[in-house]
């Protein structure tokens, strides 16, 4: 079988953890004895280099889907590639689209996004299926655009074993990434952006160090254009000293983070967090997750089994549930690691990787 994967989000040198998970679902096509062509955009620093990249990508779309014979189209994000694809499928009406919705796709975060839903929910309808993260994702697409095309749910290219794994010596993930492997962490993963819960994670800690000082110190690993405003949050709530800073890390580097922590925090205020894999891959790690009770999360994170629960934005609450886990038993936080990985291990790509060429085979 032929594909075209088309997609405006993929890792390159500079940005390695660009869209990466685009990547993975081009790799199970691959493993599986299909012919992947690709058409794709990788991060571009200025507005300059974005516009002329998305003009050229537009252009690749449609004169390959006018002069290139393949079984499918496969689209990762709709909102902001639909227009070539809307406009290729009225010049070649015989072209067959799958399309794979991702977070604002669907639930536009800011609103220069909105513009894009007239396109997305016509994309969708001439689309032959589309693929969501999750069910609770589908469930959205379902109710939002009420779609007669077929809706599959595959997890955005799923855990890899290879990469995600819990240690058997923590001391190594303390000597990779230059801590002290004497004191203890919690860690969050996150862009530092607009809907990704970093304020609430600072305040929760600032709140909890007020009450109960702990011995504790919290990674933050990401970058964003809110970066400065996060370290003046922490300079302003006294807590500077307390937080460790990495930039964002490559994929294959993020497993050091999660067998150095203990807990991973996933703060999210955004009802279009479409499946969550940052913390399905703290899970195969073994470490468990703290997280907003909202979008994809609620499919895999289970209160007090693997993981625990806070309303969105609700930085008391956060600082509850973090004083809750450190304050508990060693053998209760090794309950919710085992856990964790068993939840983890129905979303690696060894058990997944069949159900990707079933979505396009049937």
């Amino acid at each position: 079988m032929k594909v075209l994967l088309i997609s405006n989000m993929y890792p390159s040198r500079e940005f390695p953890s660009y869209g990466v998970f685009v990547q993975n679902t081009e790799q199970i096509l691959l493993n599986n004895q299909f012919q992947v062509d690709r058409i794709v955009l990788q991060k571009k620093k200025t507005k300059l280099q974005k516009l002329l990249g998305y003009a050229l990508h537009y252009t690749k779309i449609i004169w390959s889907g006018l002069t290139k014979k393949y079984d499918y189209i496969y689209v990762h994000y709709a909102a902001h590639n639909a227009a070539p694809l809307l406009l290729l499928k009225k010049l070649n009406s015989r072209v067959t689209i799958i399309t794979n919705v991702h977070g604002s796709d669907v639930v536009p975060e800011v609103s220069s996004q909105e513009k894009f839903q007239p396109r997305v929910k016509q994309l969708l309808k001439e689309s032959a299926k589309i693929i969501t993260p999750s069910p609770y994702y589908m469930s959205l697409v379902k109710k939002k655009y009420e779609v007669k095309t077929p809706i599959y749910v595959f997890p955005s290219g799923g855990v890899n074993p290879d990469v995600f794994y819990p240690f058997s010596d923590r001391n190594e993930a303390f000597e990779i990434l230059k801590l002290d492997p004497n004191q203890k962490y919690i860690g969050c993963v996150s862009r530092i952006d607009v809907g990704k819960g970093w304020e609430y994670y600072l305040k929760a800690i600032a709140h909890l160090e007020e009450a109960t000082p702990t011995s504790y110190k919290y990674l933050y690993i990401g970058s964003g254009k809110d970066e400065d405003a996060f370290h003046n949050l922490a300079e302003e709530l006294g807590i500077k000293e307390k937080i460790i800073h990495f930039p964002l890390l490559p994929q294959t580097s993020l497993k050091y983070v999660y067998n150095a922590i203990d807990a991973f925090i996933f703060p999210t205020v955004r009802k279009g967090e479409s499946l969550g894999l940052v913390g399905l891959e703290a899970m195969a790690c073994g470490t468990p997750v703290i997280g907003s009770k909202i979008g994809g999360l609620k499919d895999y994170i289970i209160e007090d089994k693997n993981g625990l629960f806070f309303q969105p934005g609700n930085e008391i609450e956060l600082a509850e549930k973090l004083w809750f886990f450190m304050s508990s038993s060693e053998e209760y936080k090794q309950r919710l690691s085992r856990q964790a990985i068993l939840t983890a291990h129905h979303y690696t790509i060894n058990v997944i990787s069949e159900k990707l060429p079933r979505i396009f085979k049937d």
